[in-house]
């Protein structure tokens, strides 16, 4: 019984430490946000507290998390733990976002949660307030350090990077995306969870078999057989003498080619490329959670370009591909650059977004 609550412990300790790695804190530079609604899914996780007392201390990657869902704001890691109502989300100001929030016990308990913004409108920090009996206290979100941004620069696609003018420039493409949204939620995408999506063009040359070119030169040698030199024209035997004045160079003697410069004309013949074969797909590499990694082929079919006439939209154009698993789309911005891509109900950002 003891061996048995023993082996429990260390189990549990061991999934403790292994959920501690994988927590990470949420950083200033993970996103843009330029809508109030783009907060729905995203997991704020803070490193920095301070209280209306002047209190302030470190937190450790995880220990207090935000999470803004589709009707709750869901708190853990403080005294103000639970699942809260969110009555609405609203800009409010130039660079602040206000999560409206009710406790679900009690509804006369109105609270929110501010997203502060810094200029190029990435958050900065979040002041949550329980209600309004209840002081507020600032969480501050982490600043990446220079190695890491590096780290980042050098392995994610930025979003100003992969510039296509012509859609058959994005073939031979590889796109590690940042951020990543669906219905659900949304957060960073980082290394270890080897996300990438290749465009693959393969051409295939369809060379002319042996026999075929055996056959095609000895067509080749029966036409130049066939070729045979005419006699060459002679003058009538009834020709009266040149004058004096007149030479051969006057005459046009009208020879035809001889078989060797026949044969020469014939060798010049311009050989045929051989025929080229195009195809097109694109592999969806992933970490699916609970299986490892994944890898998923599309075959394309086609794709077009899409222009939208409205000015304000952040994509300009779209790309869209029709494959055997579904629309791939490719949002390009201002500059024709790769900014976000839709694949299995998943919008992937470049960095930098």
């Amino acid at each position: 019984m003891k061996l048995t609550n023993l082996l429990l412990l260390f189990l549990f300790l061991g999934l403790s430490a292994m959920a501690q790695e994988k927590a990470r804190y949420t950083y200033v530079t993970d996103r843009v946000f330029y809508q109030a609604a783009e907060l729905y899914g995203y997991t704020l996780v803070p490193n920095e507290w301070e209280d209306a007392s002047g209190s302030h201390g470190k937190l450790a990657p995880g220990q207090v998390s935000f999470s803004i869902l589709r009707g709750y704001l869901v708190l853990k890691g403080t005294k103000s733990a639970g699942s809260y109502s969110i009555n609405r989300i609203e800009k409010e100001g130039n660079n602040v976002f206000r999560v409206s929030i009710l406790d679900s016990k009690d509804p006369s308990k109105q609270g929110s949660l501010k997203v502060i913004l810094d200029n190029n409108r990435n958050i900065d920090a979040y002041i949550f307030r329980q209600s309004r009996n209840h002081d507020e206290v600032i969480y501050y979100q982490a600043g990446c350090t220079a190695q890491e941004k590096a780290k980042d620069e050098k392995f994610f696609t930025d979003k100003n990077e992969t510039v296509l003018e012509e859609d058959a420039q994005i073939w031979g493409n590889i796109i590690r995306p940042f951020f990543v949204m669906n219905r659900s939620k949304s957060g960073r995408v980082y290394q270890s969870d080897n996300v990438s999506i290749e465009f693959i063009e393969k051409i295939e040359t369809k060379e002319p078999s042996p026999q075929l070119l055996v056959r095609q030169a000895k067509k080749e040698q029966k036409k130049t057989k066939k070729v045979k030199a005419k006699p060459a024209s002679l003058f009538d035997e009834e020709l009266d003498e040149l004058e004096d004045d007149e030479t051969d160079a006057d005459y046009f003697f009208n020879q035809t080619a001889t078989p060797e410069a026949v044969e020469e004309k014939v060798k010049e013949k311009k050989e045929k490329a051989p025929k080229e074969k195009r195809t097109y797909s694109i592999v969806y590499t992933y970490n699916e959670e609970g299986a490892g990694a994944k890898r998923q082929t599309a075959v394309v079919k086609k794709w077009s370009r899409l222009v939208s006439k409205n000015p304000n939209n952040a994509a300009r154009s779209v790309i869209k591909f029709d494959t055997n698993t579904g629309d791939i789309v490719v949002y390009l911005n201002d500059n024709d650059a790769v900014s976000a891509i839709e694949i299995n109900d998943n919008r992937y950002l470049m960095r930098g977004y």
